[in-house]
């Protein structure tokens, strides 16, 4: 039984969370209403709903004494600003016969139907079981994105009981998966499929059609669709990649715009013969068939004269009309094939649309095509070539014909080159003032866009051409359409500099939201966009007019992420810091992801006069990262000197340590920054901190093999005996990478060498001098334990004071000590003794006159002691005989 819903306005359901829920103060009545039989408990019982029954009138009022209905009603009804469910509620009040509802649905589009769905049950069984003539999926009415294709699908997929003609002009997303999968649901009653435009359809997804079966199937365009070439089916390396579908309907296909060849035309024709109409206008096949045939391959050469010489004072292109005019009666008196007679019903736009050659440099007139030459060439129509060529004085001439034709019957205004671009597109892009005014005036589309999505209006303002900008605003340009990448022609004129040109789209803009225009605005997101592609160019102008004239605050985000304040920060702009932070940007912003602040990026870019300007403005400069690393943490892990000792200026900890124990110092040394290091050093960074594992600045140096460094800090008082808490030493870390220099370094400031030093160095093959030196270090210490070292009373009583009797005192530091104070030592042993008196003030003076030569002569030292000697000497920089 048919439900009326004539008294009831809102059904309360328990197990319909659809059900609107609107409260009224007038009064009401109760009643049970059982619900459908799709709708039952677990016990099998229908379930029964609290319904609230209106006192009032229903919305379609019937004139006392006319008896008609006041139809009025029922547009403030539709018009009235309620929620989709209400309205949907009192329109199924109003209008009762179920054919009439699903009339009006008929004139929605899809976006409508989506919205009605959630309405209630009743509509979106209403929805789903609509029987559409055309199905109007094109980017006109239901503009997807890749990210939304899918949800879209689905709800179309969940919707309709039948389509006749399924519309996906312009949907640059769909792909050929996509395709498939929407034909196949409605293909049963399927006559006319309509992918204009659709860039990602290829060669698979029309095989997919033609090879499928339909005795409904009457027409098919895929015009603009640039990667179906045709040469999966010229190949036939496969049988799937065949013609092998059956239409006995299909009397229409339409290839205008694409990339097919010859030889996929003459497949096409052979396989459906029922074929009325086959349009492959401005591709291969269209000028190969053009070549082949005696009579027009001369007028080809001629047009491609005329057009790349811009012969415009000879009558020369009325001629080629009247004789193509000729040659197309002549082929109405033969039976020829459906590509040819296609071709013969376009008029003269079968000539004017023939793709000429496009060949930079040389002259097109002159170019024969070779074997494969034309595949290397740009093939495009007489108004593509003049547009892209800049040879514009035949544009006229073209466009004046075009008003003596019919209308569409003299060229296509939107033929495509290569990369998708019109003839307006190019006249735009290569600054053609009057070119692009003389294709406005002739009808071309002001929002065609290429491959790239970019459309005239992004291209003009790229350029910063404030001529075309304003011509293409007058013809209502839409600023909202955006290229791959999300930049509108707002973010390219801001990404360059062309602040006139930003001024006139913020200005047209205004316009449109003082006439409270809904279609072409441009949204918050791309005014924040363009924003921060001016403050990643550095355009201070650009960036103050966006704040000024726009609602952006200069504290807003670019994905939830960075604000303008730190994007200046990070490029170094100094201007445009100092004016956000006029405009109260936060100095103190850190990065929600990573914690990042505009003081840290500064620090680690090296921006030091920026880093100054954010500490003045009331940036924390011990603000830490969650690693417990500050701005001088990485202002040492990058090298940057002048930043250090800003920050040091404005207050930083020099010896702050991250959570594992990383001090700048230590930063510096690890990588390598032997100035930064020497200045950390004199402002007086601690020499010996330990990380947590236990190492040292001076540990970090040896580890990464930078000896200047470990020079440096070896003069400026590290110790070089520190080690690791797993007891490894510099020195150990030295001998296992085998730098000899080092670790005569290490070992001149007084190193140990210990038994991992020796095993490192014995396992490397290639360092034979390590092995050597660590040797005879290691034996010298053996050696000097074993005995008794005293040093004589006279001359050298400050030894003798920084040292006991029984106390070893290391040889080679007393060595060192008389050589920079110029004492002479004597050396006592019970079993020998070693006057060297006279031997270090020889020493003292060869290094005295730079004659590094030391000649060491004794008769009574044992060869142990020799080579500790000659060592010592070595360490000092002389060369030893003995």
């Amino acid at each position: 039984m048919k439900r009326s819903f004539q008294h009831v306005s809102a059904v309360m359901s328990e197990v319909d969370d659809n059900a609107p829920t609107s409260v009224d103060t007038e009064p009401v009545a109760s009643t049970a209403v059982a619900a459908s039989s799709h709708d039952t408990n677990y016990f099998g019982r229908a379930r029964k709903h609290r319904v609230l029954c209106r006192a009032a009138p229903s919305v379609l009022e019937v004139h006392p004494n006319t008896g008609q209905a006041k139809c009025c009603n029922v547009a403030i009804a539709l018009l009235s600003p309620l929620s989709p469910r209400r309205r949907c509620g009192e329109l199924e009040a109003a209008l009762r016969e179920e054919a009439l509802l699903c009339l009006v649905l008929s004139f929605l589009n899809v976006r409508e139907h989506q919205i009605i769905r959630q309405a209630n049950r009743s509509w979106r069984r209403r929805v789903q079981m609509l029987a559409l003539d055309r199905l109007d999926l094109s980017a006109r009415t239901s503009p997807v994105c890749t990210r939304t294709l899918d949800r879209a699908c689905q709800g179309v997929l969940q919707s309709y009981s039948r389509v006749c003609r399924l519309d996906l002009s312009g949907q640059r997303s769909l792909a050929d998966r996509d395709l498939l999968v929407l034909t196949s649901c409605f293909w049963a009653h399927l006559e006319e499929i309509v992918a204009d435009d659709c860039l990602e359809i290829s060669d698979f997804g029309v095989l997919a059609v033609l090879n499928a079966q339909s005795l409904r199937l009457r027409s098919v365009s895929v015009r603009r669709c640039k990667r179906v070439t045709g040469e999966l089916l010229a190949a036939q390396s496969s049988p799937s990649q065949q013609l092998t579908g059956s239409h006995p309907s299909l009397t229409d296909l339409n290839l205008d715009d694409t990339s097919v060849t010859r030889a996929f035309i003459s497949r096409v024709e052979s396989h459906f013969p029922t074929l009325q109409r086959l349009s492959a206008l401005h591709t291969p096949a269209h000028r190969a068939f053009f070549q082949q045939d005696p009579v027009l391959s001369p007028l080809l050469h001629e047009l491609q004269m005329l057009v790349s010489n811009e012969l415009v004072e000879l009558p020369l292109l009325p001629a080629l009309l009247d004789e193509f005019s000729r040659w197309c009666r002549r082929q109405l008196q033969h039976d020829t094939e459906v590509f040819a007679r296609t071709l013969v019903a376009s008029g003269s736009r079968a000539l004017l649309d023939v793709p000429l050659l496009l060949t930079g440099g040389r002259d097109a007139a002159d170019v024969n095509a070779r074997d494969g030459e034309e595949d290397r060439l740009a093939l495009m129509s007489p108004l593509l070539y003049a547009c892209a060529s800049g040879r514009t004085r035949v544009l006229p001439v073209l466009l004046e014909l075009a008003k003596d034709q019919p209308r569409g019957t003299a060229f296509d205004l939107e033929n495509t080159d290569a990369d998708g671009h019109s003839p307006l597109s190019l006249a735009v892009a290569n600054g053609l003032t009057e070119a692009a005014r003389l294709l406005l005036r002739a009808g071309g589309e002001v929002n065609t866009r290429s491959l790239s999505l970019a459309s005239p209006l992004y291209l003009a303002s790229e350029h910063g051409w404030d001529v075309l900008v304003d011509m293409l605003l007058d013809a209502n340009a839409r600023r909202d359409y955006a290229v791959t990448g999300g930049a509108t022609a707002l973010c390219a004129a801001a990404k360059n500099g062309h602040r006139s040109t930003v001024l006139r789209l913020l200005a047209a803009e205004k316009q449109a939201e003082d006439e409270k225009q809904a279609r072409g605005r441009i949204s918050k997101q791309q005014l924040v966009q363009a924003l921060f592609l001016a403050c990643e160019g550095g355009h201070l102008f650009v960036v103050s007019d966006l704040l000024l004239l726009t609602e952006l605050d200069a504290n807003v985000l670019m994905d939830e992420n960075v604000s303008p304040l730190y994007l200046a920060c990070q490029m170094g702009y100094v201007a445009i810091a100092s004016l956000l932070l006029a405009r109260g940007a936060d100095p103190s912003f850190r990065r929600p992801l990573g914690g990042v602040s505009c003081l840290y990026i500064a620090a680690q870019e090296g921006h030091d006069k920026i880093v100054q300007l954010l500490v003045r403005a009331g940036a924390d400069v011990h603000s830490k990262m969650d690693d417990m690393s500050t701005a001088l943490h990485i202002a040492a892990r990058m090298g940057r000197k002048a930043v250090s000792r800003a920050l040091l200026r404005c207050g930083a900890r020099l010896n702050d340590q991250t959570r594992s124990g990383l001090t700048a110092l230590y930063i510096a040394s690890e990588e390598g920054h032997t100035r930064l290091v020497h200045f950390l050093l004199e402002v007086g960074a601690a020499r010996d901190l330990q990380t947590v594992s236990g190492a040292t600045a001076l540990f970090a140096a040896v580890h990464r093999g930078h000896s200047a460094v470990v020079k440096t800090l070896l003069i400026g008082g590290a110790s070089a005996i520190v080690a690791k808490h797993n007891g490894t030493s510099p020195l150990d870390a030295a001998a296992l990478l085998g730098d000899v220099k080092v670790a005569r370094l290490l070992l001149r400031f007084g190193a140990r060498v210990g038994g991992l030093a020796l095993h490192f160095a014995e396992r490397r093959r290639d360092a034979a001098d390590l092995q050597a030196l660590l040797r005879t270090r290691y034996y010298t210490q053996h050696f000097l334990h074993g005995v008794s070292t005293t040093v004589a009373p006279s001359p050298v009583t400050a030894v003798d004071a920084a040292a006991s009797e029984n106390e070893i005192t290391p040889v080679r530091w007393l060595f060192i000590f008389a050589f920079r104070a110029g004492l002479e030592l004597t050396f006592n042993h019970a079993k020998l003794a070693v006057d060297l008196g006279s031997c270090w003030s020889r020493l003292l003076c060869a290094r005295l006159h730079r004659a590094p030569q030391v000649v060491l002569t004794s008769h009574s030292i044992v060869s142990d002691v020799v080579g500790f000697l000659s060592m010592c000497l070595l360490d000092i920089g002389c060369s030893v005989t003995c």
